[in-house]
């Protein structure tokens, strides 16, 4: 959003409303420093030209100043909030939720392997920011919450099999969320099957628009070995299902989602059997695979990517 090029005239009037009033009421171009109350520092119009923050200022120097430089991007994989720059109007958003472990595997009885882990949900929009003018003495943040990848850890109970969690933002009272993906299915320590957990939900606040909403994906099921054998491969975790589309959107949209591979059947190396963990964002951990007569009966998935979120200031 910018203020009228030259070539016509300019009145302070237009330079007040557009940048604000923080002073209430005084007329006085020295209001509008860059760095006072009104201009942020570093504000310059569209030729790049740099508003002045002391000594003479004119009216035409606000010829084409803007209060924000869209295309700026963030990415974040960690933190509560984000500060809105002054002056935006909307912002771009994507939100990656984490994926799941995948399955265990086991020997004991029938047995099996473990299937991937489910990959998390993605949300894409754009989000209206209220009020949020130059002159505003505090500027407003976005709370974040942003989602790990299910973690694998040995031990028993039900700690192995973890769904990714959710990721998700809140402004204005709203929250816009992209849902966990869950955990593979797969084998506990005693050969009893467990199915794959399906994905968390999406939720759309009022105040963001969204075009894509997409759910995770389920991971695969445990994987029944033939006969007592025991020995079966886990399968690839799986990734998000929009993973394209994003990437063609632009450069700002682009992210790895790597499912985990699956453990493989090897008689000369115990941890081969073991899932492997996703890599990027979203996707899920490998299954593991369950091999007979083995001196280890048990082995377990690989983690979950976890999420991120991403922001482009739009207008």
């Amino acid at each position: 959003m910018a203020i009228k090029a030259s070539g016509s005239s300019l009145a302070f009037s237009e330079i007040r409303t557009f940048w604000g009033d923080a002073n209430s009421g005084s007329m006085s171009l020295s209001e509008y420093y860059a760095g006072g109350n009104n201009v942020f520092s570093g504000a310059e119009d569209e030729a790049g030209n740099a508003l002045p923050s002391s000594s003479t200022i004119k009216v035409s120097d606000f010829y084409s100043t803007h209060t924000v430089t869209t295309g700026a991007r963030t990415t974040i994989g960690t933190g509560t909030s984000y500060t809105i720059p002054l002056g935006v109007s909307t912002l771009d958003i994507i939100l990656h939720a984490g994926g799941g472990t995948g399955g265990e595997g086991d020997e004991s009885g029938v047995g099996g392997g473990g299937g991937g882990g489910g990959s998390g949900g993605v949300v894409v929009g754009t989000l209206t920011v209220s009020n949020n003018i130059q002159g505003n003495p505090t500027q407003q943040t976005i709370s974040l919450d942003i989602g790990n990848g299910g973690t694998s850890i040995a031990g028993g109970g039900s700690a192995e099999k973890a769904n990714g969690e959710n990721t998700s933002i809140t402004y204005g009272g709203q929250t816009t969320t992209a849902g966990y993906g869950g955990y593979g299915g797969g084998y506990s320590n005693d050969g009893s099957s467990y199915s794959a957990a399906s994905p968390g939900s999406n939720s759309i606040g009022n105040n963001f628009s969204a075009s894509v909403n997409t759910v995770g994906t389920t991971g695969d099921g445990p994987q029944a070995a033939s006969g007592d054998s025991g020995s079966i491969a886990g399968t690839a975790g799986k990734v998000t299902p929009v993973q394209t589309v994003l990437t063609d959107l632009s450069n700002a949209y682009a992210f790895g989602s790597v499912g985990g591979t699956g453990g493989a059947i090897n008689p000369d190396s115990n941890s081969t059997q073991t899932g492997n963990n996703a890599s990027g964002r979203c996707a899920g951990g490998g299954g593991a695979a369950s091999r007979d007569r083995s001196n280890t009966h048990h082995w377990y998935g690989g983690s979950g990517a976890g999420g991120a979120i991403n922001i482009v200031v739009a207008s």
